[in-house]
């Protein structure tokens, strides 16, 4: 039995005999493993930088958001606030009004919260601060609209006056309010999608006197702990449904449900789904090729084979057994495809470092995506390879040596 030393040696004169040939063979497994390095090393920096954003962005928060109006008041505000496992709430309730400064005015959108969701959503603060819950006529204003929205630049301490209508006086409403807080950053939150830098933020109590209204768009909660942040999110929604007349039995379904909720936790695992999907897609299309890189070595090594009756009649006739000369041919298959598959891992990292770079993300590279290519190439060479390697074996060494 031949060393694989000698199959190796005998490989590599074959390959470098027909470079092109060769080069051209395993061009398909450089294809289909770069598309598959890419697109690993891309998912997992994707997903890394997903995590620590909403990690950063968002203290273990649950949103309750009402589907219709006139569903959530203080009573529901309150069992929200009393349910095990919340630590804070903040309430949210919008109307687009008219924001004037330095005689110029725009229509906005006016939101009325309280001081705790700055840290419900991990909100950044620019300048400033934010109101507390005991303060009346001073507002934060979003980072965009102190810097663009106006010919002049809201600051702090600045004046400006906000117009509502008030659904109960069928009248326009308007007060001066001081600002005291820029709100925003250069960053876009995933949590947020950088609302806070495009709004006008009010106390809510005063909203609400400006408004007439008293019920909230939505209610925030923070869970004690990310571990228990599902739990918690079920009893909110147990104890509202059964304040607001859903039944035991219906809690399961979401349609008689007037209210929905989304917390940290899902909206993670939404994102992991929604990047395992994109990955799954890229896969496939990675799988395609190198399929075709499979077929390019299987095809190419038929042909080598063909050539080189002969040259395997010679050596069966020299005491080569069959075991020999498939050890021979499936050597050479599996170079061509673990050259084009470290090749193919080679410019699939370089292609997931430039993406990366181009998307500002940190690169994640995965040791398992090397060891995926690397080992894809190798299965992809032994299978393809086996089949010619398996005929020239099965030669007969007199047929293999008569002219042809």
């Amino acid at each position: 039995m031949i060393s694989l030393s000698y199959c190796f040696k005998m490989a590599v004169e074959s390959l470098k005999s027909a470079k092109l040939r060769s080069g051209l063979t395993a061009l398909g497994i450089i294809i289909g493993i770069a598309a598959v390095i890419a697109t690993f090393t891309l998912g997992s920096s994707f997903t890394g930088y997903f995590t620590e954003q909403l990690d950063t962005q968002g203290s273990n928060y649950i949103m309750v958001g009402a589907s219709k109006p006139n569903l959530f008041y203080e009573s529901q505000l309150d069992i929200v606030r009393n349910t095990p496992g919340v630590t804070g709430v903040a309430t949210e309730m919008s109307q687009t009004g008219v924001i004037t400064f330095a005689n110029e005015a725009k229509n906005l959108t006016v939101l009325g919260t309280q001081e705790d969701m700055i840290e419900i959503l991990s909100l950044p603060i620019y300048e400033g601060q934010m109101f507390s819950d005991k303060d009346s006529y001073v507002a934060v204003v979003g980072k965009n609209i102190s810097e663009e929205e106006f010919r002049k630049e809201i600051g702090l301490r600045s004046t400006i006056e906000i117009t509502l209508y008030n659904s109960e006086t069928k009248e326009y409403v308007t007060e001066s309010f001081k600002v005291i807080g820029i709100l925003g950053s250069d960053e876009t939150s995933l949590v947020t999608g950088g609302s806070e830098n495009t709004l006008v933020g009010i106390p809510t109590h005063i909203m609400q006197n400006m408004t007439g209204k008293t019920d909230y768009n939505v209610i925030y909660a923070m869970s004690d702990s990310r571990e228990d942040i599902n739990a918690t999110t079920d009893e909110i929604e147990r104890r509202l449904a059964r304040n607001l007349g859903v039944s035991e039995r219906d809690l399961d379904d979401d349609e008689k449900i007037p209210f929905m909720t989304m917390n940290q936790a899902e909206l993670l695992e939404q994102i992991g789904t929604l990047t395992s999907t994109l990955q799954t897609f890229l896969l496939a299309i990675g799988g395609i090729s190198l399929v075709v890189g499979a077929v390019g070595i299987m095809n190419i090594m038929i042909v080598t084979v063909t050539e080189r009756t002969r040259e395997i009649g010679t050596l069966k006739a020299l005491g080569y057994s069959s075991r020999d000369v498939l050890m021979l041919f499936v050597v050479e298959s599996i170079i061509i495809s673990a050259i084009g598959g470290l090749i193919g891992t080679i410019i699939g990292l370089i292609i997931a470092y430039i993406g990366a770079s181009l998307l500002g993300l940190t690169m994640a590279i995965p040791f398992s995506s090397i060891l995926v290519g690397v080992g894809l190439s190798v299965a992809v060479g032994v299978l393809a390879g086996a089949q010619p390697s398996y005929r020239a074996a099965k030669m007969n060494p007199v047929e293999a040596l008569r002219d042809i």
